[in-house]
């Protein structure tokens, strides 16, 4: 069975959230047995060239096993997309120019020999032409008109029309997977009939990714110069508004009580993409992009979620959780999990977090938020194992073929 996910951007490698819940259903599809082929209407910046733009326009990676991606890198898509990031403007003219058919012939291929087709978020419609009739289903990371609504002022001048977008989507779609309960609620109460089942696949992660050798906790921490004995909470995030915006907040927090974690050698490393190059400033250790995050992940001590608006569920905590490390995050940040607070992770107000590390450092020992990490896990990993979700949630769908879902149960 051919299952095309349709996605605005290049998916791997994954830099942000939204990349890893696409790339982990991706991953989970293939190994259940379906043939998934990514198809990426736009390239990274690093993608287009002369050659590429003039040559083949696109490019082919083979992934694993029944999993591959293919990006368009035609100039049309690529350079709208580069202005509208540029301008700050949303994917709108990607919705548009999909309404009305205008796609690059290779996704038109792709489409006619495709059994299923997944739109990676409502900013990739459905495409007309002689597929409109196969089954076409929704992946939601949230709800994007939420998004818009909280975004800068071009943004929320988009959100009126993508509530109206998803809205439409139970009309539009034969199912749609939800990321929390949230957008579930939402796209059923606007499912007239009442056909849609509306699957929930959390924000999930593949475990496996987690796993790294022995060694790399000691080597990742003597690289960033973090002793044995040091304390790193790890703020992982890409240069979304939330990120950030919760990123000021740790970084006056290290400012107004810089004697106190100098006093007990605690740090925040601040990973990914939401500060554009590496530095370090007293207790904040930026990485930048980075190609990998398990190793780091690996060097932590605790995750640390300081966000406090957004929409959906954030990836991060499912990845602190498959890499076995306790959570401390504010009450927000841990929406759309099944988490309880004092019982699963450490919950702070914007002004008790310096508690909250003082209750982190001397409630426990290391080794025993270590064997808690482990039990929070082993407690929710039906709800963060994307390999169960995924399985879970085509299992309710008879437009997925029945043999690649019994084969994943019976092994």
């Amino acid at each position: 069975m051919n299952i095309v996910l349709l996605s605005g951007f290049r998916i791997f490698p994954t830099s942000t959230g939204g990349h890893i819940r696409t790339a982990s259903i991706a991953r989970a599809l293939a190994r259940m047995g379906y043939r998934v082929l990514i198809y990426s209407l736009a390239g990274r910046q690093d993608d287009y060239s002369i050659g590429s733009v003039f040559g083949r326009g696109f490019r082919i990676d083979a992934l694993e096993t029944n999993l591959s991606e293919e990006s368009n890198l035609g100039l049309g898509y690529g350079v709208l997309q580069a202005c509208a990031r540029r301008l700050g403007f949303p994917r709108a003219w990607q919705h548009t120019l999909m309404r009305r058919g205008i796609v690059p012939r290779r996704l038109k291929a792709a489409l006619a020999a495709a059994d299923v087709i997944l739109a990676d978020m409502p900013w990739c419609p459905p495409v007309p032409g002689p597929w409109a009739g196969k089954p076409w289903f929704m992946i939601s990371h949230n709800l994007e008109f939420r998004l818009l609504e909280q975004g800068s002022p071009r943004h929320r001048r988009f959100a009126a029309w993508m509530r109206g977008v998803e809205t439409a989507a139970p009309q539009r779609y034969h199912d749609i997977f939800a990321c929390a309960e949230e957008d579930r609620d939402f796209f059923r109460a606007r499912d007239d009939s009442g056909r849609l089942q509306v699957p929930l696949i959390r924000g999930g992660v593949d475990p496996i990714a987690y796993v790294v050798p022995p060694g790399t906790r000691e080597r990742t921490r003597a690289a960033l110069g973090i002793r044995d004995s040091d304390t790193l909470l790890v703020f992982a995030g890409s240069g979304f508004g939330p990120n950030l915006e919760a990123l000021e907040t740790l970084r006056a927090f290290s400012r107004d009580h810089a004697e106190f974690l100098a006093r007990e050698h605690v740090y925040f490393l601040l990973l990914g993409s939401m500060i554009p190059a590496p530095f370090r400033d007293g207790a904040l250790i930026a990485t930048g992009r980075v190609p990998e995050v398990a190793s780091y992940f690996a060097a932590g001590d605790a995750g640390l979620n300081p966000v406090a608006r957004g929409s959906g569920a954030n990836v991060k905590l499912f990845e602190y959780l498959a890499a076995r490390l306790p959570v401390i995050s504010t009450a927000f940040g841990v929406r759309g999990t099944a988490l309880q607070p004092d019982v699963d992770f450490l919950s702070y107000s914007p002004d008790s977090l310096l508690k909250t590390i003082e209750q982190f450092l001397h409630s426990r020992t290391r080794e025993d938020w270590r064997r808690h990490a482990e039990e929070v896990w082993q407690r929710h990993k039906g709800t963060c194992d994307i390999q169960e979700l995924v399985h879970d949630a085509v299992a309710l769908l008879p437009e997925f073929h029945a043999a690649p879902v019994a084969a994943i149960a019976q092994a």
